[in-house]
């Protein structure tokens, strides 16, 4: 019976096929370091205070404003290094870090909205920035499992629901 429902898996969802066997290959101590390494670096990120020149490479620069802007002394010339990242066009910057935490407890969008206060639809879009940007940081592992979470979770509440309907019959 497990053969068929891996075959079945493999055909028909073979992104979360994929995912489960990485994450299944995986030790839960692998995939918290690498969110532990994700976060710190994020964190690194938004809290540096010194950036050199992105236009003239100066190092004489100053960090304006309340978010990550600075202003080049030499060149006079404003840069965000998270555009880079495309993090730039992403709004309230102070939630990301909490909104990383409900990705890897594999929360649904509108427990995430609950949670902190954002709209659905804007979790769901920083969600694809962050998978992206794990991605391009070689967070492929911490990927795949706040995935698998997620369709757990999804998984389970679907059945939740379906326990509770008057109108499907307990065998």
């Amino acid at each position: 019976m497990d053969n068929v429902i891996r075959q079945l898996l493999a055909q028909y969802e073979p992104d979360l096929y994929q995912a489960i066997l990485n994450l299944a290959q995986a030790k839960p101590t692998e995939v918290f370091q690498q969110a532990k390494a994700f976060k710190l670096w994020l964190t690194g990120l938004l809290k540096t205070a010194f950036m050199p020149c992105d236009y003239c490479h100066s190092l004489n620069t100053i960090r304006i404003g309340h978010r990550l802007n600075f202003r080049c002394k030499t060149c006079r010339r404003t840069f965000n290094p998270l555009k880079k990242y495309q993090l730039n066009k992403l709004s309230h910057h102070e939630r990301w870090l909490p909104f990383i935490d409900l990705l890897l407890q594999g929360e649904t969008y509108k427990t995430i909205q609950q949670q902190l206060g954002i709209n659905a639809n804007t979790a769901a879009k920083w969600q694809r920035y962050f998978f992206t940007l794990m991605e391009e940081q070689g967070f492929t592992l911490l990927v795949n499992y706040c995935r698998t979470k997620r369709r757990q979770r999804y998984r389970q509440t679907w059945l939740d629901i379906n326990a509770n309907s008057p109108h499907i019959k307990a065998k």
